[in-house]
């Protein structure tokens, strides 16, 4: 009798124990395809047509089905709500939050064994590396979203992560100003269309691939070819009421009609775009919109407009926060791998010789500890209150030291703004003026305002207040220079090369304003003189010579004057370039075949007295 109770007693502590474990986590084997449950497919439907149209809405709908996966321990339920939460999230701008939900929707999927969820996920986290341009980590999330699809047949998927890696190889080509990637990504994207063009079944997968398609042909000025592809996306966008997809055949369709030089229309089809944004609740997309609004409307000396549109892009940008945590999206997926590996590590004999050490060592410490606890407690008290005014004192060191570093970035942030605005009003107040030589003037006081401008940005999106990211600010400053001459990056052969990681920005803003001398120069005198143009940047440490800075400026035009150099008192800029050099305490000099070239060598004195 009493072996039977026994008995009884273990079946039903066994019983339960499986009933807490199976209710601790949701089933892994139930899926909505295969329970048939209406409602849940109803949302499924729902969400899809929310993914490219509201945000909002998408956010919504994904609480709803999280809300049904939970009531119904359903798996794949509970994964595919998180990642449309995250889907919402990205198209808001937020995609810090974004990245957590995806990687939460990751390893679930992972967890559960959920293969067909994951191709979407990897979208996801793809996309959001793309948006901060890291092209390396985002083409890796697609290469294995796309191996999970061929290796489920899945060709819809397949069709969709083709497209993926076509864009992002296209946005890295773009990046690097490598043609031969943009070339690739245009055969590329070719081929994935091919196959949506395969069945009727994918129609609806084509819109993304003529809107990139079309982007690619209005980058290589082939207008006609971006006209074809443009408007057979926007015949599908409305066929399927995909307004997001249609606010970018329209900025596709505006950039064709500038470049034929139709600019009424060009403003047309960007203010459609812009309304449909607004309409979806979109600001990410609606911030993308306005820079392009911005450049078209400068680019027809519609200052005044120009400026709102600046102005609103400038806004939307700081409120969405998109040049913070830009290292935090990367590293969240690479903790996770991370972590995963972390997890195989330890096995049970491990632990075992771990805790018979940790016994013996604890007996050895107590005999230690019998024999100075005296000693110990009479120092107790002092060692105490010694560590509670270290403690109080390092303490208002870290506040003082963040609030420094907070004010810090405020001033650079006011400081951006102010000479942005500085820098516009030069801009209105320049196409006013009926002499050319003033506008000249006016207009090269604006660039060397620009130049400063992009230090004071660089400063405030990072946490060193001091120190700039060389190889970001020397992109962006030719960049400017080039859109104040309105030159593209195909217009030319320019090569861009910084091995110089950060410098002191005492040392950063007079080289950069005299690289902003010399490139100006080059697009002035130079660059529509020669049939087929060359413009080499190159700025790197030279550590023979104790870690002095070279900086070199070459060109293949027809050459400046020597004297021009030599006597510069009737060339504001090229004194300002010697002025400069001498504050820097550089050598310089210039040379003239084949072209000109300019070479200064900061020594590694006045790099050490700015830091």
């Amino acid at each position: 009798m009493q072996r039977s109770t026994r008995a009884f007693y273990i079946i039903f502590f066994l019983f339960a124990v499986c009933l807490k474990a199976a209710a601790a986590e949701p089933t892994l084997s139930v899926s909505a395809e295969k329970l048939r449950i209406p409602r849940l497919e109803q949302l499924y439907k729902q969400a899809d047509s929310f993914t490219t149209g509201s945000p909002d809405s998408l956010r919504r709908i994904a609480g709803l089905i999280k809300k049904e996966g939970t009531g119904l321990n359903n798996a794949q339920a509970l994964v595919r709500g998180t990642r449309y939460q995250a889907q919402a999230l990205w198209r808001l701008g937020n995609h810090k939050e974004a990245m957590k939900l995806a990687i939460v929707a990751l390893k679930d999927a992972e967890k559960w064994k959920l293969t067909g969820e994951l191709p979407d996920i990897y979208a996801v986290i793809g996309n959001l590396h793309k948006e901060k341009a890291n092209y390396s980590m985002a083409l890796a999330a697609v290469d294995k979203g796309m191996s999970i699809a061929r290796k489920s047949r899945d060709t819809a998927s397949v069709i969709y992560m083709a497209r993926l890696e076509a864009m992002f190889t296209q946005g890295l080509g773009s990046d690097r100003e490598d043609t031969a990637l943009i070339h690739k990504s245009l055969k590329m994207h070719l081929q994935g269309l091919k196959l949506a063009e395969s069945s009727a079944r994918f129609e609806k997968q084509r819109i993304g691939y003529y809107n990139n398609i079309a982007q690619v042909y209005v980058k290589r000025r082939e207008l006609d070819n971006a006209r074809f592809y443009v408007t057979k996306g926007i015949e599908l966008a409305k066929k399927y009421d995909q307004l997001l997809s249609l606010t970018y055949s329209y900025t596709w369709l505006s950039q064709v009609y500038l470049g034929e030089g139709d600019k009424q229309n060009s403003i047309y089809y960007l203010k459609e775009a812009l309304n449909i944004t607004r309409q979806l609740k979109n600001p990410f997309r609606e911030m993308e919109v306005n820079r392009y609004l911005y450049r078209t409307l400068n680019e027809m000396n519609s200052y005044k407009d120009a400026l709102d549109a600046y102005t609103r892009y400038i806004e939307i940008r700081d409120s969405l926060r998109v040049l913070e945590n830009v290292r935090q999206i990367g590293e969240m997926q690479e903790q996770y791998e991370a972590g995963k590996k972390d997890q195989q590590i330890s096995s049970l004999a491990q632990i075992n010789k771990v805790k018979t050490r940790e016994t013996i060592w604890a007996l050895a410490g107590l005999a230690v500890f019998l024999v100075l606890s005296v000693f110990m407690l009479f120092q107790y008290r002092t060692i105490s209150r010694t560590n509670q005014e270290l403690a109080s004192n390092n303490a208002k060191i870290n506040e003082q030291t963040e609030k420094l570093k907070i004010l810090m970035k405020e001033l650079h942030h006011r400081v951006k703004n102010n000479l942005q605005t500085v820098s516009s009003l030069l801009s209105m107040q320049s196409s006013r003026l009926t002499d050319d030589d003033a506008r000249n003037s006016m207009r090269a006081g604006q660039q060397r305002i620009e130049a400063m401008s992009l230090i004071h940005k660089s400063l405030y999106g990072q946490d060193a207040v001091n120190l700039v990211d060389m190889k970001e600010y020397m992109e962006n400053l030719v960049d400017s220079v080039m859109q104040s001459f309105g030159v593209e990056s195909g217009d030319l052969d320019l090569r861009l090369n910084v091995s110089v990681m950060e410098i002191d920005i005492d040392v950063a803003m007079p080289t950069g304003l005299i690289v902003n001398e010399w490139v100006t120069n080059y697009f002035k005198y130079a660059f529509n003189s020669t049939t087929d143009p060359q413009l080499s940047v190159i700025l790197e440490a030279r550590v023979e010579e104790g870690k002095s800075l070279l900086l070199q400026i070459m060109d293949n035009g027809p050459g400046m004057s020597l004297d021009k150099w030599k006597k510069p008192s009737g060339s504001f800029g090229m004194k300002l370039v010697q002025v400069l050099a001498k504050q820097l305490g550089a050598k310089c000099s210039v040379q003239v075949s084949g072209g000109t070239t300019f070479i200064m060598e900061i020594p590694a004195a006045s790099i050490a007295g700015n830091r």
